[in-house]
C-alpha cells in the first residue's frame, strides 16, 4: 500500500494522454484523475453487470476493493479538490462532483455504445481482478491509464506550476 501512495503522491514525469482536455495537470494530478477514473468504471461494471464470469457478486468485491484502497482514493479526491480550488477558487468539492459524474457517464455510454452484454462479457471480471489483486496492480493500470486514456487535462509542460485563479 505505501507503494502506491507514494506512486500516487511523487511527481514522476508520464507522457501526456492522447485525448487530454485543456487543463493543465501535475503528474500526481494526472495520476489522481486515472485512479478515479478506474474507480468509477469498476462501480459502473459492479452495477451494470452485477456477477462475475463466475456467478461472482461483484458488490462484495467493489466495496472490498473500496474498502481496502480507501486512503488512497481519499488522497485522490484531495489532490483534485486540491487542484479544482487552485484553479477555479472555491473548495473544490463541486468540481470534484462533476468529475465523479463525467467519468461515471463516460463508463455509461460505452456500455451504450457496445450494449450492457458485451461490456459486461468484456469488463466483468476487472472489478474482481482489482479487489484480489494487489497494490502493485493498480499501481501498473493507472500508468497505464495515465499514457493510454483519455483525460479531462494535460500534463503541465515544465513541473505542473499554474497561476492560481486571481493571479495568485
Amino acid at each position: 500500500m505505501k507503494k502506491l501512495l507514494s506512486f500516487l503522491v511523487c511527481g514522476l514525469f508520464f507522457a501526456s494522454p492522447a485525448f487530454a482536455g485543456g487543463e493543465c495537470y501535475s503528474s500526481a494530478e494526472l495520476r489522481a484523475e486515472q485512479l478515479l477514473r478506474l474507480h468509477s468504471e469498476l462501480m459502473v461494471i459492479t452495477v451494470t453487470c452485477r456477477q462475475g464470469s463466475q456467478g461472482e457478486n461483484l458488490v462484495p468485491a467493489y466495496t472490498g476493493f473500496t474498502h481496502t484502497n480507501i486512503n488512497v482514493l481519499h488522497d485522490a479526491e484531495q489532490t483534485m479538490m486540491n487542484y479544482y480550488s487552485n484553479t477555479h477558487g472555491g473548495d473544490g468539492i463541486e468540481q470534484l462532483d462533476s468529475l465523479r459524474t463525467r467519468l461515471g457517464n463516460e463508463s455509461g455510454q460505452e456500455i451504450a455504445d457496445m450494449s450492457a452484454p458485451v461490456y459486461c462479457s468484456k469488463y466483468r471480471d476487472k472489478v474482481l481482478s482489482f479487489y484480489q489483486g494487489d497494490s502493485t496492480q493498480i499501481v501498473s493500470e493507472v500508468q497505464r491509464m495515465v499514457v493510454a486514456e483519455k483525460s479531462y487535462g494535460h500534463l503541465c509542460p515544465s513541473s505542473g506550476t499554474r497561476i492560481a485563479k486571481g493571479g495568485q
